[in-house]
């Protein structure tokens, strides 16, 4: 009977190696500097939050109704605002966004109000003057978006009371 020729080895290549000896040592260079990659990763998070903030628009100022995404509405997103003042046609509230220490210290803010109708209420005198009594000038107060008309935006308020 005849034998079977036996299979050689073939020597492995010089690409063969090379692929294997990259990866170890990429790997032992991530080991050394292991500091210098969690840093890395870390800021790649943060720039990425800051990027998603950005997008969904929290951090803006909202000066004028048609600013504010329909989302938001839709959503009934709570804003964030200071009370200016109260008149016949609403409340004139300045939006206060989400700030972000690193961005807000170069970021220039518009100036501009938004005007706010209470959601279901018809302001009368009376009422507009027992709103002045409740509510302070540059008072901090959330507001419900529930829906835009022209230049107009229907909100719940919310305010917090200090009890006394």
């Amino acid at each position: 009977m005849a034998r079977r020729p036996e299979a050689t080895a073939s020597p492995p290549t010089d690409r063969d190696a090379a692929a294997p000896n990259v990866v170890a040592r990429v790997s032992q260079w991530a080991d050394d500097h292991l500091r210098l990659v969690r840093n890395i990763s870390t800021v790649m998070a943060v720039a990425g939050t800051l990027l998603l903030l950005r997008s969904v628009r929290m951090t803006s100022k909202f000066t004028s109704s048609s600013d504010i995404p329909v989302e938001f509405i839709r959503k009934n997103v709570k804003l964030r605002g200071r009370l200016r003042r109260i008149t016949e046609n609403g409340l004139e509230i300045e939006h206060i966004p989400i700030t972000l220490p690193i961005i807000s210290s170069w970021k220039k803010e518009p100036c501009g109000v938004l005007l706010v109708k209470l959601a279901g209420v018809e302001l009368t005198e009376t009422g507009k003057v027992w709103l002045q009594k409740e509510l302070k000038p540059s008072q901090l107060l959330w507001f419900q978006l529930l829906g835009k008309e022209n230049s107009v935006l229907f909100c719940y308020l919310l305010v917090n009371k200090k009890l006394t």
